[in-house]
């Protein structure tokens, strides 16, 4: 019987690195030695809002270990982690593209850079500002439009195009009875978060998201194997909670 392939899609912001964009110090040692012996039927992503040259240049260290990027949170994917490819359709480009520039226009305070993106708008906030006020506001100001939707991480509040997200990038990847892993912390990972075959979160997990997926899965810690309809939090946080959360399914996938 052919093996199953697990996809796994790993965050970047607040999961692999730190919100200052470092892996922890110490860490990174290990976690090469783990990428380089995971199981043969396993296929690691990251899995981020930002794009193809942001990644490669703050982990260009591992990067090379990873098998693809779903970048601008499910809208662009790269297989070869050299080049990026849009999966969105044109005309709802456009309307992003249409709409980053509205906002540019308005000059809102709390903002301090567009970051660079091919098919979504991410708008970082200013030290100081809070992005949860931010996500809020800007929610409210664009609820009727029909093409996008609005979404935050631990540093940006991000606009996507309606029907994309980290899950559907990394769904784009597999095949129909592949698994799907999520390791994520935060509110824009929430489709991968809730809809992921094996759901994991590092000790630094957004206490919201935490408090949404409670809804509909049991919150579990690293201490027992896989169970179906539960997610698992590591002790440890960010790049050491990573390396928890690794050991775990590479000692465990088998039970699933």
């Amino acid at each position: 019987m052919t093996e199953r392939i697990f996809h796994i899609g790993i965050d970047l912001h607040g999961t692999l690195i730190d919100n200052n964009e470092h892996i922890a110090k110490g860490s990174l040692g290990k976690l090469k030695s783990l990428l380089k012996k995971k199981p043969s039927n396993f296929k690691i992503y990251i899995c981020t809002g930002n794009d193809l040259p942001f990644v490669r240049r703050k982990i260009q260290d591992i990067f090379d270990l990873f098998d693809g990027a779903i970048l601008e949170t499910g809208c662009v994917i790269s297989v070869d982690n050299k080049s990026e490819r849009i999966i969105v359709p044109k005309d709802l480009i456009i309307k992003i593209k249409e709409l980053e520039d509205l906002l540019m226009d308005e000059d809102h305070p709390e903002v301090y850079k567009f970051a660079r993106r091919l098919s979504t708008i991410s708008l970082f906030t200013k030290y100081g500002e809070s992005i949860l006020d931010f996500h809020s506001k800007l929610k409210e100001d664009l609820k009727d439009l029909d093409f996008c939707r609005v979404t935050r991480s631990s540093v940006a509040v991000d606009i996507l195009p309606i029907g994309f997200d980290k899950f559907s990038g990394l769904k784009y990847m597999a095949e129909e009875n592949d698994i799907i892993v999520a390791i994520a912390d935060s509110l824009n990972d929430l489709e991968m978060l809730k809809q992921a075959d094996i759901t994991y979160m590092p000790g630094n997990a957004d206490t919201t998201t935490i408090d949404i997926l409670s809804k509909t899965r049991n919150k579990k810690d690293l201490n027992s194997g896989l169970e179906k309809d539960c997610f698992y939090i590591a002790k440890k946080t960010e790049t050491f909670g990573v390396i928890e959360i690794l050991e775990h399914l590479f000692t465990h996938y088998k039970e699933f």
